[in-house]
């Protein structure tokens, strides 16, 4: 092992004094490079840019090597993003330069200190993949420390490199191939300021100070359980929930719903619902018909998930079922229709909703064959609520409403609330609105603002929900005239963090991340203060993309789904199991921040890092505080302080912690052919999101004890935590 060592030293060494500096990192004319993450040191780490015989801001020395193999970027075989690199060896490749490249890292502001270098690596046909950091002290030699993979599968190896102090430093990065055959496989090579996981476990950052003041007598709303609702949509076979083979819910999948708490479903989902005709799914499996999901797309399913199966799926979760009507390509006598089947000998389904987002106009094959003016949808929705009343009475009828709050700027007509709720309000039980999706980024903001400017922005946005909530309840008030003595309530169908909806994005899967639970907690806490709302159904259940709460372990296509909650689903989780029954008043005093305005998502100034919320249960036996630390490093010790309630000195404290804000459990998005998803972002300086296991986010209850109506608590960061007193 010493002699394979020192014979390591001499390649790395060579090459690297060789080759390194030769061909610095210059992006094409007319091209910006991509910003580096921050505390991130490597150039193009994902191999996502070409650049000619090397990908950009990397070097190879073709005097000692171009006869050694052929180095590719490879788009079938990566771990994540468009491209990893591949080093195809040949009978050549021996001596002291093996077939490799390098760069250079800049020393200057590492002197002394430690960083960590990581890489995903692959290998097959007896090939090996390494990776080498090598500083040169004075010229010569100093310490190397390797990374290796023989595996045909990824397998993320990292370690912690000490740079020494000496001015005269040069840090090199070496990636190679061992052996004369086969292929070694290369991605998001990574070189980090943040340390080892370790090292930043033993340095936790200052804790800062709170104080929470809850007045347990001072009752108010009671939570309305309709608050607890998702999305599920018929395609696929409601995205492999439901299984085909066996005709029936996947096992797993339902007792992951049914453990969620779920009590409302929304179906048959989004914008499918404008072009989903019911009777294409009632009666016998092998007659239902193959039917094309949306316009412009060709592709289609049949929908054994139909009107039966949801209901009955809805009833084994203990959920009721929520149904969206046609009203973009359908009738008013469909939808009527559809309401004597479900309800013609029992009261299966209580919410009705009018059409889905029939007020986007931007333009795209759906929008074109949907779109209406509010004038045309407030006659259309007047015609529908006549006929679905007189199939039965006793149901509730939501019409599609929304209010743009800057640059969330989705409704494409103007005065859209102010015509429908004037002219139809005196039909309209609740309005739907689609308020609540955070960040929504763009180009710009990926190559420009860096993961937790986003992040904040994002964590940060609750706020703009609320006031566009109060907004939406003034003009109820000013405009519905209301039916049968009261006003419409609001019901938000569809809410969840989104950053981005094209695959190829950098962020487009960091939904699934503990900073987007975050977001999550923070939003339920909006819809349980504001007065007015009485519905919410998260977007969406199950996916094996990027946007369901419960995603999958892995990425098989033909789709395979080992269903996973996400740490998106131990946030509501938090409200739906760990929360009581009516809210009481509190109030909080700490430290604040402010966000920048990223994508669509307007910035907040002065945003508390601790959001409470405090309930009670039902019988008043069990006092909750509901606290979700906001700031990403460091713990708050608040001072807690309770009237009105003498509490017992044991407790409770259930708590949603993770590794980092980018952390996950560890679920996949679907590997499909030819579909392209973008090498995610991590976070500069904890850097989870490549390595995503059940073990980075953690859902646990712990004893508390509580010391009197006055105690202390430590909110760990990025955390939501519920403390449970229990009544003397």
């Amino acid at each position: 092992m010493t002699g394979f060592h020192h014979r390591l030293i001499v390649i790395v060494t060579g090459f690297c004094i060789a080759a390194c500096g030769m061909q610095p990192y210059v992006p094409a004319r007319g091209q910006a490079s991509a910003a580096l993450p921050e505390g991130e040191l490597v150039k193009n780490g994902g191999f996502e840019e070409a650049g000619g015989p090397v990908p950009k801001g990397w070097s190879r020395d073709m005097d000692k090597t171009g006869d050694k193999g052929a180095v590719t970027l490879d788009g079938s075989r990566r771990n994540g993003g468009n491209a990893s690199l591949r080093l195809q060896p040949n009978g050549r490749n021996s001596g002291e330069f093996p077939l490799a490249l390098a760069q250079e890292i800049p020393a200057a502001g590492l002197l002394g200190k430690k960083v960590e270098f990581s890489a995903f690596l692959s290998a097959d046909g007896g090939a090996k993949a390494l990776v080498g950091m090598l500083s040169i002290v004075g010229g010569k030699p100093g310490n190397l420390v390797m990374l290796s993979h023989g595996g045909s599968d990824w397998a993320r190896q990292a370690q912690t490199y000490p740079v020494p102090a000496d001015p005269s430093t040069r840090l090199f990065l070496t990636v190679w191939v061992d052996g004369k055959a086969g292929s070694a496989w290369f991605d998001d090579v990574s070189v980090s300021t943040g340390g080892a996981p370790a090292a930043r476990a033993a340095t936790p950052a200052k804790a800062l100070a709170a104080t929470i003041e809850v007045d347990a007598a001072a009752v108010g709303r009671r939570i309305p359980r309709t608050l607890f609702g998702t999305n599920m949509e018929w395609r696929w076979n409601a995205t492999y929930m439901w299984n085909e083979k066996a005709m029936k819910p996947d096992a797993e999948g339902t007792r992951l719903t049914r453990d969620l708490g779920i009590t409302l479903i929304r179906y048959p989902g989004g914008i499918y619902s404008d072009f989903y005709h019911w009777r294409d799914g009632i009666g016998p499996f092998e007659k239902r018909p193959l039917v094309v999901h949306e316009p412009g797309r060709d592709d289609k399913s049949r929908p054994n998930f139909g009107t039966d199966e949801a209901i009955a799926f809805a009833e084994q979760v203990g959920a009721e079922l929520m149904i969206t009507v046609n009203a973009g390509t359908g009738t008013a006598k469909e939808a009527a229709d559809w309401v004597r089947y479900v309800n013609g000998k029992a009261l299966r389904v209580r919410y009705w909703e009018v059409g889905n987002e029939l007020y986007i106009k931007d333009g795209s094959p759906v929008s074109r064959a949907s779109t209406i003016d509010p004038d045309t949808y407030a006659r259309r929705f007047r015609e529908y609520a006549a006929a679905m009343r007189a199939a039965d009475p006793r149901i509730l009828i939501g019409a599609i409403g929304g209010e743009n709050q800057g640059r969330y700027a989705v409704v494409g007509y103007p005065n859209w609330n102010r015509t429908v709720l004037e002219k139809a309000g005196d039909q309209i039980d609740f309005l739907s609105v689609h308020n609540a999706y955070a960040p929504l980024i763009g180009d710009d903001d990926e190559k420009k603002k860096d993961l937790r400017t986003i992040y904040r922005a994002m964590v940060a946005a609750p706020a703009n929900i609320a006031r566009n909530l109060q907004t939406l309840s003034r003009q109820i008030e000013q405009y519905a005239p209301g039916r049968a003595g009261r006003k419409p309530f609001i019901a938000v169908t569809e809410w969840a963090p989104v950053f981005q909806w094209e695959h190829k994005g950098r962020y487009v899967d960091h939904p699934k991340t503990l900073g987007s639970a975050l977001f999550a907690a923070s939003a339920m806490k909006v819809f349980m203060e504001s007065p007015q709302t009485q519905m919410a159904n998260f977007w969406m259940l199950n996916d094996f993309s990027v946007l369901g709460w419960i995603g999958s372990r892995n990425g098989d296509f033909p789709p395979n789904p080992q269903w996973a909650p996400t740490p998106r689903y131990y946030a509501f989780q938090m409200f739906s199991r760990h929360f009581g029954d009516q809210l009481v008043r509190y109030s909080v005093d700490g430290p604040t921040f402010d966000s920048e305005t990223v994508g669509l998502t307007e910035g907040v100034k002065s945003a508390p890092y601790l959001d409470v919320v405090a309930s009670l249960s039902a019988d008043g036996r069990q006092l909750y505080v509901l606290v979700v630390n906001r700031h990403f490093d460091s713990p708050i010790d608040a001072a807690i302080s309770v009237v009105g309630f003498r509490p017992r000195k044991d407790g409770s404290a259930v708590s949603l912690t993770g590794s980092g804000i980018d952390a996950h459990t560890g679920t996949q998005v679907i590997r499909v052919p030819g579909l392209v998803w973008g090498n995610q972002v991590e976070d500069g300086q904890h850097r989870r999101f490549h390595r995503g296991s059940p073990e980075d986010v953690v859902l646990a209850s712990k004893p508390l004890e509580v010391t009197g109506p006055k105690f202390s608590y430590r909110f760990p960061p990025h955390s939501v935590t519920s403390l449970i007193l229990v009544r003397q």
